[in-house]
């Protein structure tokens, strides 16, 4: 294998800390390598380690279906008897070891990517497998949701532009018999976040809201604008009929991950929600400072108060001191506009 070409460092940037735990305890995998299939409700073994220390991390899931992980971030593969489908080229040339991980698998040329929503840390290596598919003597076929394309168009992503715009939401695709369900996500981490469901595989492509095995998630809750809807999200995506789930970040997912998650978010409200009811203004009223002035305060107390209840449970946690006082105050701001106090 290639030795990386990014270092650590460069990897603590906006896209790598969304993932970045070392100190995370993995379950262990049966699988004797990474082309055997991982069994169901395992993660990946050392994955919190291995993904910073080796040039990639591939795990396959299904009989054609793979995750890699490189650095901070997960793709998803999928091979056909003709070429191969990939989910979201990555980033910071993160890409290139996707595209080496895809070699170990398959001599079969690239000929599709899939965008899952215009971030940037997601989809600036897409040039590389544009270049890939054409040392192959292939065109590279590009799928994203309408929503997506026009993101990408909308914010001007130096990015190799889609050339199948999948309409319908609901909609679906096919890829060498494969079919693949696509939908708009609606949880607010962007407005075109998209899933993709390899329908007969059962492996679902949803990135940017659960860090499976890792609990706590990037800050705010993974940027997301309004918790109620992620929620009804996830409710609905446990309903789906997948096995696994390729979250972007972390680890392999599966229904318990969803469970987690939601059980953290209702946690985060309860102790936000009841650190308001007990923290009265009026004391922060001051007619010689500005009146966000006194709001930034009042929103302090209510924090500091909110994460010493959340200590008792999460405080253990790693991450916690790194991004707990960002999802309180994510729910400060949406139960600012609903909750009685």
């Amino acid at each position: 294998m290639k030795q990386p070409s990014n270092s650590i460092l460069a990897a603590l940037s906006f896209s790598a800390l969304t993932a970045f735990s070392l100190l995370s305890v993995s379950a262990v995998s049966h699988a004797a390598s990474s082309t055997e299939k991982l069994e169901v409700g395992n993660y990946v073994e050392g994955l919190s380690y291995k993904r910073y220390t080796q040039p990639y991390v591939l795990q396959r899931l299904t009989d054609r279906t793979y995750m890699v992980s490189v650095s901070t971030h997960n793709a998803t593969f999928y091979v056909s008897d003709k070429g191969v489908l990939v989910f979201d080229p990555l980033s910071s040339g993160y890409g290139q070891g996707v595209i080496d991980a895809i070699k170990e698998v398959t001599d079969l040329p690239i000929t599709a990517l899939v965008y899952s929503h215009f971030h940037l840390d997601h989809l600036s290596d897409a040039q590389l497998f544009v270049d890939a598919a054409k040392e192959k003597g292939k065109t590279l076929r590009i799928i994203a949701s309408k929503a997506t394309a026009d993101q990408v168009t909308r914010y001007g992503n130096p990015v190799p532009v889609p050339t199948d715009v999948v309409q319908a939401d609901p909609g679906s695709f096919n890829f060498d018999g494969l079919t693949v369900s696509v939908q708009s996500t609606h949880d607010t981490h962007s407005i075109d976040n998209t899933m993709f469901l390899l329908e007969q595989e059962k492996v679902l492509h949803y990135l940017d809201t659960v860090e499976p095995e890792d609990l706590l998630p990037y800050f705010r809750l993974v940027g997301v604008l309004d918790i109620a809807p992620m929620e009804q999200t996830l409710k609905d995506v446990k309903k789906m009929d997948w096995v696994f789930m390729n979250a972007g970040h972390s680890n392999i997912g599966y229904r318990k991950d969803i469970d987690k998650h939601l059980e953290l978010i209702a946690d985060i409200r309860n102790a936000t929600g009841a650190a308001m009811g007990q923290t009265p203004f009026d004391p922060f009223i001051n007619p010689k400072a500005d009146v966000l002035v006194w709001v930034d305060n009042f929103h302090k107390a209510v924090a500091d108060k909110a994460i010493k209840t959340l200590e008792k449970k999460y405080g253990e946690h790693p991450r916690f001191g790194a991004v707990m006082r960002s999802h309180v105050e994510l729910m400060i701001s949406n139960l600012g506009y609903y909750h009685k106090h």
